[in-house]
């Protein structure tokens, strides 16, 4: 017995170094800029679409709970360093598994630690999340697929002295998946220093030196293939770890017998869930869509409200000014015709005038018996005449 649990140690050992290593959460790679790693709460989220973020129940359980959450949680920008000035992204809902439990008395395992957080508004996507089935990841365990994480937790000890989590930057660990009989066989092999009565999650990630490993802060982070501009999300991490340094957690921590191990739980027993969070996003789209389209008519409305008052305007404006026209012309024309009729008038009384002016009168003057007629311009008597 003693020889099998050896010979299982070595095979475990040789499989973590046999992955091409690359570095990680603890003996970290940078991987700032990540499209889909969010800080959430001290801790680390994955942005699974573009208002929705996966991460772990206890995440949410330790940081405020529900009410907070619910009531002021903010996410921030995937990929950023510092949170200050940053856009802050508001929660709407969170949705935790209905079936979580946590750690209870030597049971260090959590089970099903999943939460949804669910956003006001969107964060824009830059590559594309699926959620990887029991084929898809039985081909990444035959296969030995890489398998990364990125999380924003603690990358070595001095910062346990320093914790400055809201300036931390996101670390990557690339390892691969195993199978629960492998995860089992871990547990069997580090059964003295992990205890009995673990429960055992679905699929484990190795963690070592070489890989990467986890460290408090990356709760909530998510295992994932990468396939292009894809990715194909496994579960989280906040289940169960073993055998892990934990950034030197404890002066004596180091790895267990063969490395460390991240138990997972797989993502996809939770669809329901997810597709209750993606209704509720749609519903939300469906709001703000009705909202915009009511704005929207609304501003027409009033536009063409505007454009009839204003058009409507213009016409009595260029009524007035055509009746003020005409009342001028008439006007104008009538003071014409009243000076043409002013000046006729004056001119027929001088020409009356000069013509009464002109015209001879004759007057008959008498003396006696005696009669004469005189014509003149002013026609006067004769002497011993008088006018008859």
């Amino acid at each position: 017995m003693k020889k099998g649990i050896i010979r299982l140690a070595i095979s475990l050992l040789f499989s973590l170094v046999a992955v091409t290593p690359s570095s990680a959460v603890e003996f970290g790679k940078d991987a700032t800029g990540d499209p889909n790693a969010v800080k959430v709460g001290g801790a680390s989220g994955f942005l699974y679409s573009e208002r929705i973020v996966f991460t772990a129940a206890h995440v949410i359980e330790s940081t405020g709970g529900l009410d907070y959450w619910e009531r002021e949680g903010v996410i921030y920008t995937p990929g950023i360093v510092r949170i200050e000035g940053q856009k802050r992204y508001k929660v709407k809902r969170v949705l935790i598994a209905p079936t979580y439990r946590p750690r209870v008395g030597d049971d260090q395992t959590r089970i099903d630690d999943f939460a949804i957080i669910i956003l006001q508004e969107s964060i824009p996507m830059k590559n594309e999340v699926f959620i990887a089935n029991g084929d898809d990841i039985s081909s990444f365990i035959k296969n030995r697929v890489p398998v990364s994480m990125i999380g924003y937790g603690l990358q070595s000890s001095s910062q346990r002295i320093n914790y400055e989590w809201a300036s931390f930057s996101p670390m990557k660990m690339t390892s691969y998946i195993v199978s629960n009989e492998e995860l089992r066989n871990y547990y069997r092999v580090n059964a003295n220093r992990i205890g009995a009565n673990q429960t055992i999650l679905d699929y484990g990630i190795p963690n070592s030196q070489e890989f990467g490993s986890v460290c408090d802060g990356d709760s909530g982070s998510g295992f994932f293939v990468e396939r292009g501009s894809i990715r194909y999300y496994l579960g989280l991490v906040g289940g169960s770890q073993a055998g892990i340094p934990n950034c030197r957690s404890e002066s004596w921590a180091t790895f267990g017998i063969g490395g460390g191990m991240s138990g997972i739980t797989a993502t996809y027993k939770f669809l329901p869930l997810i597709k209750e969070a993606e209704s509720i996003v749609s519903e939300d789209k469906q709001k703000e869509f009705l909202k915009a389209e009511e704005i929207r008519i609304a501003a027409e409305l009033k536009a063409k409200a505007e454009a009839e008052a204003k058009l409507q305007a213009e016409r009595l404006a260029a009524e007035l000014k055509a009746r003020a026209e005409e009342e001028a012309r008439a006007k104008a024309e009538a003071e014409a015709k009243e000076k043409q009729e002013a000046e006729a008038r004056a001119k027929a009384e001088a020409e009356a005038k000069t013509n009464a002016s002109k015209k001879k009168k004759t007057i008959t003057c008498v003396k006696g018996k005696l009669e004469k007629k005189v014509t003149a311009k002013n026609p006067k008597c004769p002497k011993g005449y008088k006018k008859k």
